[in-house]
């Protein structure tokens, strides 16, 4: 009897390793899947951080260049020339309209 027990008990014993062996297969597996998102993940997040250093630059190019254009206009409209030329379409209107019209 006391073989039969040890036998039950050994194939019992036996049975519950098969069982957490599947499930630590299954758990590796998984583990697995996630190694691979991350990885993923990180690839795509690389990606997209050089493209926002990118944007980032043509950004700031740009601002720099409307900063500049503006400065011109702002120079362009306090000078000299500019404001005779001003005070000169103001007195004779038709000159404007004309130049408007061949446009």
């Amino acid at each position: 009897m006391k073989n039969e027990q040890i036998s039950l008990y050994t194939e019992s014993k036996i049975a519950e390793l098969v069982k957490l062996q599947r499930e630590l297969l299954t758990i590796r597996d998984g583990f697995e899947t996630v190694v691979e998102q991350r990885n993923d993940l990180e690839s795509k997040l690389a990606q997209v951080n050089t493209e926002i250093e990118h944007l980032t630059t043509i950004y700031t190019a740009m601002t720099d260049q409307r900063d500049r254009l503006r400065g011109r206009v702002a120079e362009v409209e306090t000078s000299r020339a500019f404001r005779i030329g001003q005070r000169f379409i103001r007195f004779v209107p038709f000159l404007k309209e004309r130049e408007t019209s061949a446009q």
